[in-house]
């Protein structure tokens, strides 16, 4: 590598009462030295990662932001966030991009040089209820983490493309960190729901699936990411999440090449890192970021990649099963940072998400 660093701000959930994902993190920074030492770096220059954490509060969101702005970086990468209202309008007001995989709040979804390469919320549950739809699913109950501005962003896109499927949803918050959820999902199980929908982290995916064996529940299970995770496998045991339809935007375990990919790195640079649980957010966020911006010629600046992030067309998303984004601001109306469309949908075999379904 001849070229000057270039330093990408990451900012990570992660030391609070509120939320700590330390495997974004980690997978972040594994995929970092997999571009520094497999690739070259980027374009020859090595990437150096300024890392915040925060801990799912709006204070210490908004002292992150304030950082990034300074820092003389020229992107910021936040894999995962419930904070994106404390932290966008600072980061994006400093003329920094900012990139996620996963945006849940107003300000990533609509804000000028905001970026989000995969299909986000609405890509998520579009693809969730075009799932449920194929399999005569009538009736959703959502159990939602009531956190930040978690609550509003899925009331604003889940009910619409639930009622475009023909399928009625009721949507129940659980308050963040709730160890025992069994009154909410009792509250959501009231209608007898064809299939329960958890959205969330691990925290609660523990609680919903412990409360649902509790309540004898025979009601489907569709589930994010999180709830594959090691601290939720052995809180409930592989007997609770078998079957479980697994909604999300990342393969992690079939034969894909880019799944494949992903594993050999975590396991070079990463070994002690579960590929379950939030591993794979940060590593497809400053991958995805990498493989936007890799084209970008002279200097790396914010302008530059700024101007590289809205120019990309059909770039391969990382353990994206042939998933890619565009940023164009076109993806999907009114939301103009989504770059991403589709969702990949999984189901738990023997402990493991397998047979991976893109669905649109």
């Amino acid at each position: 590598m001849t070229g000057t660093p270039v330093k990408i701000g990451l900012i990570s959930p992660e030391g609070g009462a509120l939320g700590s994902l330390p495997d974004a993190r980690e997978a972040a920074q594994a995929a970092a030295e997999y571009v520094n030492k497999n690739l070259g770096g980027l374009a020859g220059h090595e990437l150096e990662l300024v890392i915040c954490k925060e801990k799912e509060d709006p204070a210490s969101a908004h002292d992150c932001a304030n950082q990034m702005a300074s820092a003389g970086i020229v992107a910021v990468v936040a894999p995962v966030t419930s904070q994106g209202d404390a932290l966008v309008p600072t980061i994006t007001g400093a003329g920094i991009p900012y990139v996620t995989m996963m945006g849940t709040s107003a300000s990533e979804m609509t804000a000028d040089n905001s970026h989000i390469i995969t299909s986000g919320l609405p890509g998520s549950f579009g693809g969730t209820a075009a799932y449920a739809a194929g399999h005569q699913y009538k009736k959703v109950a959502m159990l939602v983490e009531d956190a930040g501005s978690v609550m509003s962003g899925v009331q604003m896109m889940a009910g619409p493309a639930f009622q475009q499927a023909g399928i009625g949803l009721k949507v129940v918050g659980v308050p963040m960190g709730t160890p025992d959820a069994t009154p909410q999902v009792s509250a959501a199980l009231g209608d007898h729901p064809d299939a329960v929908l958890i959205t969330g982290d691990g925290t609660l995916c523990t609680s919903v699936l412990r409360a649902m064996q509790t309540l004898g529940s025979t009601a489907a299970k569709l589930a994010p990411q999180t709830c594959m995770g090691p601290e939720v496998l052995s809180a409930v045991g592989n007997a609770a999440v078998e079957g479980v339809h697994i909604v999300g935007n990342a393969d992690v375990t079939s034969s894909d090449p880019d799944s494949v990919l992903f594993r050999s790195v975590m396991a070079k640079y990463a070994p002690s890192t579960s590929i379950y649980g939030y591993a794979y957010s940060g590593y497809q966020a400053l991958l995805g970021f990498v493989r936007g911006v890799e084209g970008v010629k002279g200097n790396f600046t914010a302008a530059t990649v700024s101007a590289a992030l809205g120019a990309t067309n059909h770039v391969q998303l990382p353990i994206g099963h042939g998933l890619t984004y565009t940023c164009d601001g076109h993806q999907v109306p009114m939301l103009k940072a989504i770059c991403g469309k589709g969702a990949i949908i999984t189901t738990v075999k023997d402990g493991k998400p397998a047979d991976p379904e893109v669905v649109q």
